[in-house]
């Protein structure tokens, strides 16, 4: 309701909005008063019109024609003269009404008294000047002593009666004091209007200090929460990066504990395959060490058997040498021919059984040169071979000593054989032959026993060298394995290490998230604070505005 009266009468108050603010608010109550009194006299007016009281409704039709011109003077910005013309119309119309009323006695003087005391308060209301409330007390005083000089005296016979005085002096005091109140309240409306314009004035002037002051603090609170905001991003973002990292770190820290835990367990398996191999390497040691006392004591029997054979091709040289003897004897032993005949069919069986161990043995020789050339695994079959050549050579030695008894008995036989000399140097030729043919073919077996002897040498040697090779790899998985134990070791360290960062980067990725939150919180906060001073700034300016 009251914005509705606010647009009805918006016509008229809106010159002083600008202006005074005690003529604003005096606008805001004389246009309102003016407009009402107007319409209730218009009422009276059709009333009065209505009952034939045609000087009454004049008088209202006055009343109505001043009101609405107040209210043109008020609309032109005039205010004085529209409340000068309200007040003085209002006051007009009541000394009419009661100028020409039925009544003529003194109470007429009071009662317009009190209207004038109204009177008085409408000028302390909307008056603009203490100068209105003293004009309108002295016309007060002046219509009360009209009134009793033209209606009340003449009824008292030219006699002023204490009840006259009484009401004259009552009125005249109430007017007196009604004036006095009114110009003076009109004063202090005025006092107080410059005193508000004062402090209204150092209340603005602090208002604008202050919204500077404000201001400032806001743009810097505003910046200082864009770069808290912007702060708190960059943190969370680095938080974030910070967080991926530590995942990272974590996942690699496991995966670098999965790795040590998986090369202590293949370290322990080199280490139990390490035991395994040295002692593969021992047994392979020892079955050296006995193949290189096999091959010696082969070596040796080899020797043996070249010096026997030796031995035996310049027993053979003699016998050739006797053989030529017996020869030249053979005229002496003629009687023994039947006796060679037997004996030098012996020395043929023998002399085929040594073609046959001669035979055994070359190629038995020739074995153990291929033996001795892949000399790599072959221990075992070389050692076979040995004891071959050790069995052949036996026998060997047997055929020798059967040759050697045969001989023997043959040199007995000659000798008692001298008479048959022709038969006997028959013979002696043929065993001559058959002497050198195994002359010839001990020579080559003595010379394969050489080769089979230089072979075993280098056999010799090469176990040897396996010997050394097999005791530097003993060594070698020694220091392996010392090594593996010290590798496990600082694995096992390392796990623990990796177990321990691991750990860290897990608490490093519970921090990150918590700081993540506080980020976040953070950068809540900042947003939140350059709201509030947006807010605040809105309504600092909706304050200075109003």
């Amino acid at each position: 309701m009251a914005k509705k009266h606010a647009g009805l009468f918006d016509a008229f108050i809106r010159p002083y909005r600008d202006s005074d603010v005690r003529l604003y608010k005096k606008a805001k109550l004389l246009a309102p008063v003016a407009f009402a009194i107007g319409s209730l006299a218009a009422a009276l007016a059709a009333l009065m019109t209505a009952t034939r009281a045609y000087a009454v409704a004049g008088l209202l039709l006055g009343l109505i024609l001043l009101c609405a011109l107040s209210l043109v003077m008020m609309a032109r910005g005039k205010y004085g003269l529209a409340s000068a013309i309200f007040l003085y119309a209002l006051f007009a119309v009541m000394f009419a009404a009661i100028k020409f009323d039925q009544y003529r006695d003194i109470y007429e003087c009071y009662v317009f008294g009190t209207l004038g005391g109204f009177i008085l308060i409408c000028a302390g209301l909307v008056a603009s000047r203490p100068a209105h409330a003293a004009i309108l007390s002295g016309l007060n005083l002046a219509a009360i002593a009209a009134l009793y000089v033209l209606d009340s005296l003449p009824l008292d016979g030219g006699v002023v009666t204490e009840l006259a005085a009484q009401s004259l002096g009552t009125s005249a005091v109430l007017m007196i004091a009604g004036g006095i109140f009114s110009a003076m309240a009109i004063r202090m409306q005025s006092d107080l209007v410059a005193e508000t314009e004062r402090s209204s004035g150092s209340a603005r002037r602090q208002f604008e200090e202050m919204t500077a002051a404000v201001g400032a603090a806001q743009s810097s609170a505003l910046a200082i929460g864009t770069r808290l905001s912007k702060a708190a991003q960059a943190l969370s973002s680095s938080a974030a990066e910070l967080k991926e990292v530590a995942d990272e770190e974590t996942s690699g820290l496991a995966s670098l504990d999965l790795a040590l835990s998986a090369a202590e367990d293949g370290e322990k398996v080199a280490g139990t395959t390490q035991d395994r191999v040295k002692a593969a390497l021992d047994q392979y040691s020892a079955k050296v060490l006995e193949a290189s006392a096999s091959i010696a004591q082969m070596v040796e029997s080899v020797d043996g058997i070249g010096r026997q054979a030796a031995e035996r091709q310049d027993a053979i040289g003699r016998l050739v040498e006797l053989a030529r003897d017996g020869d030249e004897r053979v005229t002496r032993i003629g009687e023994a021919i039947s006796g060679i005949v037997v004996a030098t069919g012996k020395m043929e069986e023998m002399n085929t059984l040594i073609g046959e161990v001669a035979e055994r043995t070359n190629m038995l020789g020739m074995n153990a040169a291929i033996e001795a050339a892949h000399a790599g695994d072959a221990g075992k079959g070389f050692a076979v071979v040995a004891e071959e050549i050790r069995t052949l050579s036996e026998t060997a030695a047997e055929g020798s000593g059967s040759i050697a008894a045969i001989l023997a008995e043959t040199k007995d036989v000659v000798s008692g054989a001298s008479k048959a000399s022709a038969q006997t140097s028959e013979f002696f030729s043929r065993m001559s032959e058959e002497i050198q043919r195994v002359s010839a073919t001990l020579g080559d077996l003595l010379v394969r026993l050489k080769e089979i002897s230089a072979g075993t040498s280098g056999v010799t040697d090469a176990m040897r060298g396996f010997s050394s090779l097999a005791e530097a790899a003993n060594d070698a998985v020694d220091d392996t394995r010392s090594a593996f134990h010290e590798t496990s070791s600082r694995a096992a360290s390392s796990r623990v290490v990796a177990t321990a960062m691991r750990r860290a980067a897990d608490r490093m990725t519970t921090a990150c998230g918590a700081l993540l939150s506080q980020a976040s919180a953070l950068n809540e906060l900042g947003r939140e604070n350059v709201q509030r001073m947006e807010e605040l700034r809105a309504r600092l300016e909706d304050t200075g505005a109003a």
